[in-house]
């Protein structure tokens, strides 16, 4: 899964670099944002697989940008909110999951298992975003 790039976002540095560490022995990590502006601007140069996280709650605005410019992108949201109505909206604006981060004390095992489930139902489909990548889209950004 190390040819996975992926692409974090969250406004909790924290949380941000928490991810971001667990997860890089795993998978590429191409670049960390936190906000949605500069979300929008890496997922374009760096066209990952896979976005984790978002940064605010206007991020399902970034959600739906980045699902009508690059739908082969997978986009796992993370949020404090636990009321259905707010995962309804971001799974609407195209997110492919919402994970709650205050019932994920083992957040890191819950998104890898939930890349696994992407790679078993979808095993073409990050070869489909790789031949799609956008040529500056190879190297490793870190964005605030």
């Amino acid at each position: 899964m190390k040819n996975l790039r992926l692409l974090i976002a969250d406004g909790d540095e924290q949380i941000l670099r928490f991810i971001s560490n667990f997860l890089s022995d795993d998978f590429c990590i191409v670049g960390t944002v936190s906000d949605g502006k500069a979300l929008i601007a890496a997922a374009v140069a760096l066209y990952p697989h896979i976005i984790i996280g978002l940064p605010t709650m206007t991020s399902l605005d970034a959600v739906r940008q980045l699902e009508s410019l690059m739908p082969d992108i997978k986009i796992m949201v993370l949020t404090d909110h636990e009321e259905p109505e707010v995962v309804a909206a971001a799974l609407a604006a195209g997110a492919s999951t919402v994970l709650i981060k205050k019932r994920a004390s083992d957040l890191c095992d819950k998104i890898r298992a939930i890349i696994r489930e992407l790679l078993t139902a979808s095993p073409k489909w990050p070869a489909a975003v790789s031949r799609s990548a956008h040529p500056a889209s190879q190297g490793v950004l870190q964005y605030s």
